[in-house]
């Protein structure tokens, strides 16, 4: 049996009311049945399976004896993955989720501490906690895709909507009625599903968005500086710096000269006063002030720079954990073990007394389910403390910006208050104290106009850097925009060739329904819109009630078989179909459709899910292959919930 990815099947399903189990059934691949009478809860059963799977239920659509119940448990198998989920049973929406990375037998007994908890949606702050539709969507291998206009991710539950036929949703729909709705997130879904919407667009799509934002940033940015230091109505340049800085720099060295030949007049002379002490004291204070300042500052910028290096390290590690896995993963996959004659540690032979179903190293008893769910767990952990190290590595390095900006604007003020220290030392008070005093207000003030002038070296650096990433950033935004058209083009071709495939399948229903509805047998072309939610046969949308119902299961189970014979879906090849003899449909009718259905399940080469429920089950299906659990009745209901 081949498989195809994604692909999504249930594999057991319990449902709990406190420490007691009201019901229990495992299921297979292909055709399952759940039969009973009108009103003995198989209905439940469904909404069990969809909400457990991640749908969400409003508090008006939960049944009465439904929540009576406390927990649904439901084991899965996604792309390979065996998890499973656990969600406690309440009339709130956005519920959220427990997942054990194992089997169903094992989830029941495991404690608590082997569950890893996930929220409806992920949350905010530095700390961000990712969904359970993440988690899940990373093993289908499914993209995460976000709506940009409304700044939401697509769930689970969106893409549970267009594979759960309801008993509650008008007929004439094609995805689960919800409110609110709209025709984006439908169109979105849809495309998913088709199989057009791949990693690369969806990547370049969110970057191309990011990218947009940060260059907006930047160019904001460099705007706002080039207005704030302008230099005599013109921009500030590092041309116009160097030249500033050169100037002052050969003023204020005539005037020490002048100061210095004034000094020496002043010596020659016998005048062995100095200036006040106050002036020296308060220089001082400044420079010893700027020089504990220089010595934080490296400080943390050292500190930084040592975190950003073993972050580095230890991300470059998790990145080879996660190709290690992976690939671990696949191999796994791919054989049933892995038989060594040679130790890979000490290149030692092996001991070829073998166990039978062990491994050849260690000698232990080789499950490979086991393995493969132990893998999959790893390689979660593994993604996500990458991931959270990424965000943090980010902040860090930003940091280290600011940190070398400050320290370089910090060394020039004390090379400055240096300076102007030395100058103190040297200043005697004579009676030619008026003439030195003039000489030192002009070299301070000089010296404040190369503070002031120095200060914006920092500001013409920061420029620089901020001009090279909005280069970067319009190199990248352009070669983005190539992959997004490039992408386009293959989506458009992808949609066209599945949707014809859809529609071939969707007419072979129509075309051997029973004599029911005329425009069904002589029917040439069927459309369905994703974005307007509905159907039309050669044009028509309305016919009866019983021929709606027969129209949006034959689509919902086209669309189903066509993902099981074309690997480029984006379909988990997964359907559940809640009393398919819905508004009228008559028995006869009812029982033919579960036979085409059955027909194409056998004669369908991959693997493949769906799960219907009937009053009206036909009678040559009525066997364990295809029927899950009993024949439920009024007296013998699907949950076994005591008074």
């Amino acid at each position: 049996m081949i498989s195809f990815k994604p692909s999504l099947k249930v594999t057991d399903l319990t449902v709990l009311r406190g420490e007691n189990t009201v019901f229990s059934e495992q299921f297979h691949s292909g055709l399952n049945i759940i039969s009973g009478e009108n009103s003995s809860g198989k209905s439940s059963i469904m909404d069990f399976i969809f909400y457990g799977l991640g749908g969400d239920l409003a508090e008006h659509q939960w049944r009465e004896t439904s929540l009576l119940c406390s927990d649904v448990l439901i084991t899965v198998q996604l792309s390979g993955n065996t998890l499973t989920l656990k969600r406690g049973i309440e009339p709130k929406k956005f519920r959220p989720m427990e997942i054990f990375f194992g089997e169903h037998s094992e989830a029941l007994s495991a404690p608590i501490s082997q569950w890893e908890n996930y929220p409806y949606s992920r949350g905010g702050g530095t700390n961000k906690k990712e969904s359970f539709s993440q988690a899940i969507f990373r093993q289908l291998g499914l993209p995460e895709v976000r709506i940009e206009e409304q700044n939401v991710k697509i769930t689970i539950h969106q893409l549970l909507r267009l594979l759960y036929s309801d008993q509650l949703t008008s007929v004439e729909r094609i995805f689960r009625q919800q409110q609110p709705d709209d025709a984006t997130t439908r169109s979105t879904v849809g495309d998913i599903l088709l199989g057009a919407y791949s990693d690369d667009f969806y990547s370049a799509t969110l970057r191309i968005k990011e990218a947009d934002d940060e260059l907006k940033s930047i160019l904001a940015q460099i705007k706002s500086i080039r207005d704030r230091y302008q230099v005599n109505g013109h921009p500030l340049t590092s041309e116009w710096l160097s030249s500033e800085i050169s100037s002052l720099n050969e003023e204020i060295s005539l005037i020490t000269q002048e100061i210095e030949a004034l000094e020496d007049q002043i010596f020659s002379t016998q005048f062995e006063d100095r200036l006040t002490l106050n002036d020296q004291e308060k220089t001082y204070e400044a420079l010893v002030k700027l020089q504990t300042q220089l010595g934080d500052i490296r400080s943390k910028l050292d500190a930084t720079e040592l975190d950003i290096s073993e972050a580095a390290e230890f991300i470059a590690a998790m990145e080879r954990k996660v190709d290690d896995l992976t690939n671990a993963k696949a191999v796994v996959e791919e054989y049933e073990y892995l038989d060594f004659d040679i130790c890979p540690a000490c290149l030692g032979l092996v001991d070829d007394q073998k166990l039978e179903g062990g491994c050849s190293l260690c000698k232990q008893p080789f499950q490979r389910s086991a393995v493969i769910d132990r893998s999959a767990r790893m390689l979660n952990e593994a993604i996500r403390q990458r991931d959270r190290s990424i965000n943090i590595q980010n902040e860090r390095v930003a940091e280290k910006k600011k940190l070398i900006q400050k320290l370089e604007k910090t060394r020039l003020l004390w090379e400055d208050a240096s300076r102007h220290y030395s100058i103190a030392l040297r200043s005697p008070t004579t009676e030619l104290r008026s003439r030195l005093r003039d000489l030192t207000r002009k070299a301070g003030y000089k010296n404040r106009q190369l503070e002031e002038v120095v200060t914006k070296q920092s500001i013409v650096e920061e420029l620089r850097q901020l001009g090279e990433t909005r280069s970067d950033l319009e190199a990248e935004i352009s070669a983005l925009r190539s992959v997004i058209e490039r992408e386009k083009r293959q989506n458009i071709e992808r949609k066209s060739l599945a949707r014809q495939k859809i529609e071939e399948i969707v007419l072979g229903f129509l075309h051997d329904d029973l004599d029911r509805q005329s425009t069904f047998k002589n029917a040439t072309k069927v459309d369905f819109d994703f974005e307007g939610d509905r159907l039309s046969v050669d044009g028509e949308s309305f016919f009866s009630a019983s021929s709606m119902v027969y129209l949006r299961n034959s689509f919902l189970a086209a669309f189903h078989f066509a993902s099981a014979l074309d690997r480029n879906f984006g379909h988990p090849r997964f359907l559940l179909m809640d009393t398919i003899e819905d508004k009228g449909m008559e028995q006869e009718r009812s029982k033919h459709f579960q036979r085409l259905l059955a027909h194409r399940s056998k004669n369908t080469n991959s693997d493949h899910q769906i799960i219907i429920a009937t009053s009206m089950i036909a009678e040559e299906l009525n066997t364990p292959e295809f029927v899950i659990g009993q024949h439920y009745t009024h007296e013998n209901r699907t949950l076994k919930i005591k008074s």
